[in-house]
């Protein structure tokens, strides 16, 4: 293959929505396109030796097994994930054969696997924490399961909200936030429910608040839409928190910086993580009452 041609192959190359890294076994060594450099974060020149890969994390979705870019090549490998939970990324592989010493894969993202993949196992670690809580820790891993509901769902703000012992007023008792978003926990203490009358009176009916454009609420609405408006949130989605049918609390998340169209999948993934929640503060309750 001329030198020209193999310029005008990898032009080519470079302009697909895909990662491909070709390996000469002659030379032993690597070329990859601009797609495979920044999808697996390498820099530098196209061709490359193996010991570049030395800090990529890559496992075989068959075995969970931790796999080498060389065994890429093998055709018994079809899919892999990219990097350390929660934030692996799940690649699928396709196998070519140029010439005796010459083979070539494509990596192609799954994104919506890999996003469900890495929300079973946050889901999987904040259960398992949140099981056999203590009262010294339970702060702590509400935290994280606030955080890991916000950052799933895309949101800025997401928070636990509980109804104090008189049941007419409401204090935020946990708030994670993203980076460069204004918390309100501090603000939003002993709020008497009747400040928020349609909030109510939808979360009192449907245990569900779901809002993708609070300029949409209703008249009646007005009060909550000016809350709304103070703290800039754009949307906003609550589920319920209930104690024997009777609510007692919810967790919501905001976003402030875009509007978003909440789907069922944002719906499926709040309830379950309210409901962990849930699950430990009856746990943390009951612990209370028998001590």
């Amino acid at each position: 293959m001329s030198h020209d041609s193999d310029k005008t192959i990898w032009q080519v190359f470079n302009l697909i929505n895909l990662a491909v890294i070709v390996y000469d076994n002659k030379n032993q060594h690597y070329t990859l396109n601009q797609h495979a450099k920044t999808l697996l974060s390498i820099e530098g020149e196209r061709a490359v030796k193996k010991d570049v890969f030395s800090n990529l994390v890559l496992r075989d979705f068959s075995n969970d097994e931790v796999v080498s870019v060389g065994q890429l090549f093998s055709s018994d490998i079809t899919t892999v994930l990219l990097g350390s939970e929660p934030t692996s990324q799940l690649l699928n592989i396709n196998h070519a054969v140029v010439d005796d010493s010459v083979t070539m894969i494509t990596l192609e993202q799954d994104h919506t696997f890999t996003e469900q993949y890495n929300f079973d196992h946050i889901i999987s670690k904040i259960s398992t924490k949140l099981i056999d809580i203590q009262n010294d820790n339970i702060d702590q891993q509400i935290n994280f399961a606030l955080k890991a509901i916000g950052t799933v769902l895309k949101a800025d703000r997401s928070y636990l909200f509980e109804f104090n012992t008189d049941n007419e007023t409401i204090t935020n008792t946990h708030e994670w936030v993203n980076t460069g978003i204004i918390a309100y926990k501090d603000r939003l203490q002993n709020v008497p429910k009747v400040e928020l009358p349609y909030f109510f009176e939808v979360m009192n009916q449907s245990h569900l608040f779901q809002v993708n454009d609070i300029d949409q609420l209703p008249t009646k609405a007005d009060a909550e839409k000016a809350e709304f408006k103070e703290q800039s949130i754009q949307s906003v989605l609550c589920i319920g928190l209930r104690f024997d049918d009777e609510l007692v609390g919810f967790i919501g998340c905001d976003c402030v910086k875009t509007k978003r169209n909440w789907n069922k999948i944002d719906l499926i993934r709040i309830k379950l993580v309210g409901e962990i929640i849930n699950n430990a503060l009856k746990n943390i309750n009951y612990k209370k009452s028998c001590s």
